[in-house]
């Protein structure tokens, strides 16, 4: 039997009293409550909407719990509908930074070359990971780009 998430919520609550159908009162545990001013409220969708009349936020009071926003909601059936989801090993912010690590790298170095410096091993191989980088993440970007076609 699926638990729905009234059933996961009111058992980390204290004094909890049913006003209504689909409707209770407990004690916030985002503050020192004495008396009940936690209001939670089951929607006929599985929902549930959090207010604490003594003005905690909904973050505070999941928080207290142990709990996500996600703990709100009641999971959703997969329609088949559903976009692909891709993992994303870096953010757009951290590739562009390797990217302009990696360029640098290169360009130090072909400077140096230039000027007559010879590279030793450990410099080729650091230029030859910098290049595995730099079209690991050209492929990434490529896959990326393609993904959001499908």
């Amino acid at each position: 039997m699926r638990t729905t998430p009234i059933d996961n919520i009111l058992p980390l609550l204290s004094k909890v009293k049913q006003r209504q159908p689909g409707q209770w009162s407990a004690c916030c545990p985002a503050h020192d409550d004495k008396g009940p001013s936690l209001s939670i409220r089951e929607l006929p969708t599985g929902e549930i909407l959090l207010f604490c009349f003594s003005g905690c936020g909904a973050s505070a009071i999941l928080a207290a719990l142990g709990l996500d926003f996600k703990d709100l909601y009641p999971p959703r059936e997969p329609s088949g509908r559903e976009p692909n989801r891709y993992p994303r090993l870096l953010t757009a912010g951290q590739a562009l930074e390797l990217l302009e690590t990696e360029a640098r790298l290169v360009a130090v170095a072909a400077a140096n070359v230039l000027h007559g410096v010879m590279l030793h091993q450990p410099d080729l191989d650091r230029l030859t990971q910098a290049a595995g980088r730099i079209a690991w993440l050209r492929e990434e970007a490529s896959a990326l780009g393609a993904h959001r076609h499908d």
